[in-house]
């Protein structure tokens, strides 16, 4: 019995190998079969009950040999990997190939061998991928054909078609996808499984062939004669048999196109939207190697003119280019190269954009004029934006074994020494990005310590290899036993954290557990190295940061081979125990125990982002105060690992604990009671018009690991059923890159008439509806959405990406999201809409990933999508885990009365849901009367205060109130305001002295001036009401109560001598400090530099600034005026580096 499934590239794999019958899948995890062991993982039982066996093999090359034993067993084995993997394998690969070491049965008279099936994964535009290589020619070198299938059906069916192809010639068979089919996928019809044989069996190998299954001479040169004469040249036979090739378009043209793979989809989409094909012909080549003749053949010879179209190099224009000189045909051929002009690029891969673009090239050498133009618009926001970089994940291990890696760089520098450090293929391969750039070469997997022991031999520095555990067990413990052979200086640390995490967290053979669920015995990486004559080696936590600092600079000097094992489990598993525990016992108890999260107190931050460049953390954010940006922690995204408490260079960061936890208990929004305002609406595109020819595109883009996928998956589960119609297809591809989290995630969703070609990603311009929960995300994708008739709903904030948040802005002033909303309303573009979807996800539910099911029920309010709701609500329900389908319904429901009564009438019925502030000046009061002593005139003091206030309004009217308020309360708390009347007249100076623009940023430098944030001042901004006001509205809806714990390291200058201590100060003891002004004139050396440092910076802006005449050159000196920030010897570091650049004595 047939159904209809929606299945991407690796589950399209597996059904189609479960449609055909193989007794064994094994493989390597890899971009982009990178999700291939986890669906097999997933069906564990299901495969043991069949007697299916599953073997993720320590590496390709392991694999490969494998299949050759299942064949010599006869049965029929499956093995997956990347390209790269392809190399690992080809040795294994050759020798199997060559070797014929089964004996066949022979069915209907026929012999037929046990299949070997090898489906491998390019990845063109190296999106995913250490090298761009081409498997075509690999495949060729091993004497081994390829299918190469086009669209989802053709991936699933064909893999019975390579098993039937290598069980009949007994030769391995290749089958080829690329990374937007194997990422991609769409609804295919699926059929009943094959039985599989299980079972042992006994073997006698008195009956082996040991001529051909022993490939050594002369049994090497016999099986070579084999190949050529007899086994290879089957395959023409079998593939002719088949007929997998296909004609399209005017069978009698003199010109034709031909090309092969899923780029076929993409070229034959360009044809028929230019009316191509009824002018010329179309040749769909089911394998490059080898072509069929008499298929060929007869097609080429009815042409004068041919055009290759294919991605890479030319390896299809050179096969035929061989097949017309073999049967000596002459027609004119291009592909790589016009003539007169570059072809389709060799590098790469190619697009509907590079495509067109190319057949316009072509119009001369075509001889036509008639076809549309296939010029296409665009309108992108015009303004290039700050990179989303992929980097670690919240929480990661290898974070803090960077952090602590360029740490050791400083500190070796400091005595003159550089430190070298080695790559490899994993997670940390992302470490060469900011902020660490701790790889400086990456080689094969596997061989990164053998890159730096080829390094070691020939230089004095240090080197340091990082290496995962995966690697480890690939091919990398050769490296360290390469390295002790050789006695190298070298220190290998290997990243140990229980997964195969980059390519979705695969078990190694250190996890205890294998692919079919079975439990194994530990491989313990610390024995095996001291096994291999590794004398100094030691298994660390990465989390114990100072003991984990000393053991590395320890090491590193020592000579001889050194292995340190960073031991602490994937973050992303790691947080996925922790959840479902948590919501287990929430289940069964109603609320936590506690629940942790780490804030950052941003009236003592400084902004100095050591916490950003030591940790790179995405869950550290930014905000906006009187005196410019500030860090944060963002709680949607901080997993509270703690890590970045662990810098210790400011008082800023605290510890919150949440006691009787619940994420909406507490809060005013009872889902049940919700009544929702809904209007009637009329759907733009329906099916029927979609049947009629008029494809439905969408496109979704947002941070990955923030829902994107999810409204993938509601549309494609949606689309199984498709409202009951079968003259529809539908594809999907979600492109994601390297960026498992963090980087960007973009998800391609098409419907068109089944008889239409369509490729796997959206042509620019060429989309309906574009959606993304994040609106640099969305802005960046612009160019997908058509010029007209099409609609892009973006949230109205952004998760601020690692570029912005590195950035100090002294070029150009960092964009923060007041800035490009103001950038978007200026464009006028009247396809996009802002919604604060994320504000409205937290205040209804406490996490704003819901935004995802909430925009996509605000675009099917306004008939974006051509699903009915029952449609759309039973897809959610499918999509989402038990636990969360009545939130995330209650969430589209809530995005479809946002669409139908508009954010402001929506923000009025909720208006009760939105925590109610006090005014600054209030609070302000507040916190200055809470710094007085009883003795103190109190009134004076206040009324003082609130005439600096007024006085500054006026005389420094380019500054906001509330920013003002905060700048003159800092000064009221720092010291009664003293200076504060000196401070509004220099303002006033100021302002006059510098460029319009320039005012708000001169007043912020000056205003620093005025205040040391001292040990006393800092005591008072930990009880701050503006920061109880900020917890309260965050904590007091979470829990019964919650508690604070202070991460501070004071520091004294006592005698001449600094005295630091760690201490989480109470409530009553920072009550008592910030009344100890009297230390500063005790201790007159104390805070002394912060002072000078002030000094010269107040001087600078009244005698030096007005100096500098170009308007681009005085921002660049007051922002780096304005980056002399942070704590101590951060301070004093930035300070020095400033006045160097601005000639500061």
């Amino acid at each position: 019995m047939s159904q209809y499934r929606i299945l991407n590239g690796n589950e399209l794999i597996i059904q189609g190998a479960l449609e055909a019958g193989f007794n064994l899948y094994t493989g390597y995890p890899g971009s982009p079969l990178a999700d291939y062991f986890n669906i097999l993982y997933k069906k564990k039982k299901e495969f043991h009950d069949k007697g299916i066996r599953v073997v993720i093999a320590n590496s390709e090359a392991n694999a490969a040999a494998m299949a050759s034993g299942v064949k010599q067993a006869g049965r029929d084995c499956i093995v997956a990997m990347k390209s790269m993997g392809l190399h690992v394998a080809s040795d294994a690969l050759s020798v199997g190939n060559f070797a014929n070491p089964a004996r066949p049965q022979f069915i209907d008279g026929k012999e037929v061998y046990p299949a070997t099936v090898i489906c491998v994964g390019d990845d063109p535009w190296s999106m995913s991928t250490s090298t761009a290589a081409d498997s075509r020619y690999l495949f060729k070198h091993l004497h081994m054909s390829f299918l190469e299938p086009s669209n989802p059906k053709e991936l699933k069916d064909w893999i019975a078609k390579a098993k039937e192809i290598s069980s009949k010639t007994s030769l391995y068979q290749g089958l080829l996808l690329t990374t937007f089919l194997a990422e991609g996928g769409g609804r295919v019809e699926c059929f009943d499984e094959a039985p599989v044989e299980a079972g042992l069996i006994d073997i006698d190998p008195s009956t082996f062939d040991l001529q051909k299954n022993v490939m050594v001479p002369p049994n090497s040169l016999l099986a070579d004669v084999s190949m050529i004469k007899e086994r290879f040249p089957k395959l023409q036979s079998v593939l002719k048999e088949m007929a997998l090739d296909q004609v399209f378009g005017k069978s009698s043209a003199d010109i034709g196109f031909i090309s092969s793979g899923v780029i076929f989809e993409t070229l034959k989409q360009c044809l028929e939207e230019g009316e191509y094909l009824d002018h010329f012909s179309l040749y769909k080549v089911a394998s490059s190697f080898p072509l069929v003749d008499d298929f060929l053949v007869p097609y080429l010879k009815g042409l004068k003119k041919l055009v290759v179209v294919e991605e890479k190099r030319g390896f299809l224009e050179g096969e035929i280019r061989s097949l017309c000189q073999k049967h000596g045909l002459t027609l004119d051929i291009v592909g790589k190269d016009f003539k007169d002009t570059e072809g389709f690029p060799a590098f790469g891969g190619l697009s509907y954009e590079i495509i067109s673009e190319k057949l316009e090239a072509l119009k001369d050498y075509l001889e036509i004029g008639q076809c549309k133009s296939l010029a296409f618009e665009e309108r992108n926001f015009g303004e290039i934006l700050p990179k989303r970089l992929p980097t670690f994940c919240p929480g990661c291990p290898h974070r803090e074994t960077l952090s602590l890696l360029k740490d050791l760089r400083r500190w070796l520098k400091a005595q003159d020494i550089d430190l070298i450090t080695h790559g490899d293929v994993g997670c940390y391969s992302l470490s060469f990005l900011p902020p660490f750039g701790e790889m400086h070469n990456l080689s094969a997997m596997g061989q990164g310590g053998a890159l730096g022991a080829g390094m070691d031999l020939f230089t004095k520095n240090p080197s340091v290899v990082l290496m995962g555990d995966s690697t480890f067990f690939h091919s990398g413990l050769t490296d360290i036993s390469n390295s002790v052979q050789a006695d190298h200086d070298i220190t290998y640390i290997l990243l140990d954290n229980d997964n195969t995490a980059m390519t979705g967290h695969q078990m190694t053979p250190a996890s205890q557990v294998n692919v079919e669920g079975s439990k194994r015995p530990k491989q313990d990486m610390l024995n095996i190295v001291q096994n291999l004559g590794v004398k100094v080696a030691k298994e660390v936590n990465p989390s114990d940061r100072y003991f984990y600092q000393n053991l590395m600079r320890e090491f590193v000097v020592q000579k001889g081979v050194k292995v340190i094992i960073s031991n602490k489990e994937c973050s992303l598993t790691y947080q996925a125990k922790v959840r479902a525990k948590e919501r287990t016992q929430i289940k069964q108890k109603g609320t936590l125990g506690e629940k942790t999260f780490y804030q950052i107190n941003t009236s003592a931050c400084e902004d100095c982002r050591v916490c950003i460049e030591e940790t790179g953390c995405p869950g550290l954010t930014q905000v906006m105060d009187a005196y410019g940006t500030k860090m944060a922690i963002d709680p949607t995204i901080c997993v509270a690992d703690s890590y970045c408490t662990k810098m210790k260079a400011c008082p800023s960061f605290e510890k919150v604990v949440v006691k009787g936890y619940h994420p909406t208990m507490y809060r005013d929004s009872d889902l049940s009671h919700l009544t929702y305002d809904l209007k009637e609406f009329e759907t733009k595109k329906t099916f029927d018009a979609i049947a009629s020819g008029d494809t439905w595109r969408m496109v979704v883009t947002g941070v990955g690991g923030s829902g994107i996928t999810t409204i993938s998956k509601i549309i494609a589960n949606a689309c199984v059923e498709m409202a009951g119609r079968n003259d529809l297809d539908f594809k999907f591809m979600d492109q994601k890159g390297l960026a498992q989290r963090n980087g960007n995630v973009t998800g391609h969703m098409s419907i068109c008439h089944k008889d239409k070609s369509m490729g796997a990603v959206t042509p620019r311009g060429g989309s309906d509806v574009l959606l993304s929960p994040d609106l640099l995300d969305g802005i960046g994708q612009l160019g997908f959405l058509k010029t007209e008739n099409a609609v892009a709903i973006f949230d109205d904030s952004y998760q601020v990406p690692l570029s912005i948040l590195l950035d100090k802005g002294e070029s150009e002033e960092s964009l923060t999201r007041a800035k490009l909303i103001e950038k978007v309303r200026s464009k006028g573009d009247d396809r996009i809409i802002l919604v604060p979807l994320k504000k409205w996800c937290d205040l209804f539910f406490g996490k704003a990933v819901y935004a995802s099911s909430m925009i996509l029920g605000y675009a099917f309010q306004l008939g974006l999508v051509p699903f009915g709701e029952e449609d759309l609500l039973g897809a959610l329900k499918k999509s989402m885990k038990p636990a969360e389908v009545e939130n995330n319904i209650a969430s589209f429901k809530l995005g479809r009365e946002m669409a139908s009564l508009g954010t402001e009438a929506f923000e009025t019925k909720y208006k009760n849901l939105v925590i109610k502030s006090k005014d600054p000046l209030d609070l302000a009061i507040e916190s200055i009367k809470a710094s007085l002593l009883p003795w103190h005139n109190s009134n004076y003091i206040l009324n003082k205060f609130r005439e600096h206030l007024d006085q500054a309004i006026v005389d420094i009217n380019w500054m906001g109130r509330k920013d003002l308020i905060q700048l003159i309360h800092d000064q009221y708390i720092f010291n009664r305001g003293k200076e504060t009347t000196e401070f509004i007249s220099g303002a006033r100076a100021i302002g006059t002295i510098v460029n319009e623009d320039n005012r708000v940023l001169a007043t912020r430098v000056l205003a620093k001036t005025f205040i040391v944030k001292d040990e006393v001042m800092v005591a008072h901004l930990m009880l701050s009401p503006f920061l109880k006001q900020m917890e309260e509205g965050i904590y007091s809806f979470l829990g019964k109560s919650y508690t604070k714990e202070r991460i501070n390291r004071p520091s004294f200058d006592i005698f001449g001598k600094k005295v630091e201590f760690d201490i989480s100060p109470k409530d009553w003891q920072l009550k008592i400090m910030r009344h100890f002004r009297l230390l500063r004139s005790l201790l007159p050396a104390w805070h002394e530099k912060e002072r000078e440092i002030s000094s010269k910076v107040r001087n600078f802006l009244f005698n030096g600034i007005q100096k500098i005449e170009v308007k681009n050159n005085q921002y660049h000196a007051l922002k780096l005026l304005d980056n002399i920030k942070g704590y101590r010897e951060v301070r004093y570091t930035n300070a020095q580096r400033v006045f160097k650049e601005l000639e500061i004595n």
